[in-house]
């Protein structure tokens, strides 16, 4: 663009150069000797929120304390009683063996889901549609009762293979992998389908890229649903009480069904499901850290960090060349 001056003859207009400042040695900045370290605002609502649910803690702590109908003596006597520890281990057992089972199952349904094979989907679909639909203690009942249908199987009589332990294993195992089976399949859907395209493309089987691609990478998100399935079957091992299945509640009804002291054997049964979730509940939180890559303690992030220490050595023993 072009202006004409006083004379009448033309001028081109020039953009303003733009000075840059460049820092001459001797004005680098000051160093700050300490840190800034920025003073909180003080937080009134979760202080008083806090002093109120601790004064109602207290007043409940103290009245449940004094209250002779609560019977601490008994519940302390039968706290780690042999009898009670033994429903303790079987309840463990329940729930160990009832998991395993049934994410193994559940993951040849979620595989049966995601099939190309129509008969195969449909077929997963119905299995996870009926061990779903069914409530948990019907399933229980109805395991235990398999002798009305069957009064033998493969030669021998039924009521002698199905016991309380045995039927309550198979109904929370066909129940559980109901609901494992959508959790394996939301996490095995979270990895985008380019993923196993590509590993088919390097020359992976359908296996293979599955095995190597997919399942390390939705195995972070299945972690979290599978941890609070299990803290689930915990509890429902409560269920097979009804069939007399020697787990915790089982032996806690048997001791007060003796001595009529009702009240302390479920408070021992309470607070040893208490115990038993606190525990599988901290295995849960050690567990996603390990596989959880934002996390800075998980073994992801670990390798992260030895990486560029890595990558310093190799260009240190090159002579400093990339």
């Amino acid at each position: 663009m072009s202006t004409l001056n006083i004379e009448g003859s033309e001028q081109s207009e020039v953009s303003p150069v733009v000075a840059h400042y460049v820092r001459r040695p001797g004005e680098e900045p000051a160093t700050q000797p300490t840190p800034i370290r920025a003073k909180q605002r003080m937080k009134y609502g979760q202080i008083v929120s806090a002093l109120i649910v601790a004064v109602l803690l207290s007043m409940f702590t103290a009245s449940q304390a004094g209250n002779a109908n609560m019977e601490w003596g008994v519940a302390a006597q039968f706290m780690f009683h042999p009898v009670i520890l033994g429903g303790v281990g079987v309840t463990i057992q329940l729930s160990v063996l009832a998991m395993l089972i049934s994410i193994v199952l559940a993951f040849v349904i979620a595989l049966m889901i995601q099939s190309q094979n129509q008969v195969a989907s449909v077929i997963g679909r119905g299995y996870v549609w009926f061990f779903r639909g069914v409530p948990m203690l019907v399933q229980v009942l109805l395991w235990y009762n398999l002798a009305v249908l069957f009064p033998t199987i493969f030669g021998y009589s039924t009521n002698s293979l199905i016991s309380g332990f045995s039927a309550g294993l198979i109904a929370l195992s066909l129940a559980e992998s109901g609901y494992m089976a959508e959790v394996i399949r939301g996490g095995m859907l979270s990895v985008p389908a380019g993923q196993m395209d590509a590993g088919m493309s390097l020359g992976l089987t359908r296996g293979e890229a599955l095995r190597k691609i997919v399942l390390p990478q939705s195995i972070r998100v299945i972690i979290p649903p599978t941890g609070n399935q299990f803290i689930g079957m915990l509890k429902a091992t409560s269920l097979v009480s009804v069939i007399g299945g020697s787990d915790l509640l089982t032996r806690a009804q048997l001791v007060y069904g003796q001595n009529f002291k009702i009240l302390p054997l479920l408070i021992v049964a309470v607070l040893w499901y208490l115990i038993l979730v606190t525990v599988a509940s901290i295995g849960q939180h050690f567990l996603e850290k390990h596989f959880n890559v934002s996390q800075s303690g998980s073994r992801q992030a670990r390798r992260k960090k030895q990486r560029p220490a890595t990558t310093s050595v190799a260009v240190a023993v090159s002579g400093g060349t990339a």
